[in-house]
């Protein structure tokens, strides 16, 4: 079900994003600040349990062991990042194609839908939508 509505989900999201931007942007910015603030403890975590495996296995010092954990992390930064190079790519043409199959998907439907109205339900829609795009921009205001 909503693999099926998916591209008309993205609109509705898109439609409400233009209408309240500003609640909008503070909600995903509040996604976007616990999502980064909860990545950063588990990467706190896993640093600090790799540095104390490290000084036990190891039997280094305290600086030692961060040495080494400093090159560990760095390691695991460049296998991540050349991961991301190489998935990239794959990832951006996916998305395109299925942008562009939703919007001719969505177009076709939009224009059967159009094309099965009465002039008295064309003219009702016109008229709903242009009421609604109206009283937006005057409670904007």
């Amino acid at each position: 079900m909503i693999k099926e509505h998916l591209d008309l989900f993205i609109v509705a999201v898109v439609t409400i994003s233009v209408l309240l931007y500003d609640m909008v942007f503070d909600l995903l910015y509040n996604i976007l600040h616990m999502l980064f603030e909860g990545l950063h403890f588990v990467y706190e975590g896993f640093e600090l349990t790799l540095e104390h495996t490290v000084e036990h296995i190891f039997h280094t010092t305290r600086h030692g062991s961060q040495i080494i954990t400093f090159y560990i992390l760095i390691f695991i930064a460049c296998g991540l990042s050349y991961w991301l190079w190489k998935a990239l790519p794959r990832l951006y043409k996916r998305c395109a194609l299925f942008f562009q199959q939703s919007w001719i998907r969505r177009k076709a439907e939009c224009e059967a839908y159009w094309l099965s109205l009465t002039l008295r339900d064309k003219l009702g829609l016109l008229s709903t939508t242009t009421g609604i795009i109206c009283m937006t921009y005057l409670f904007a205001l």
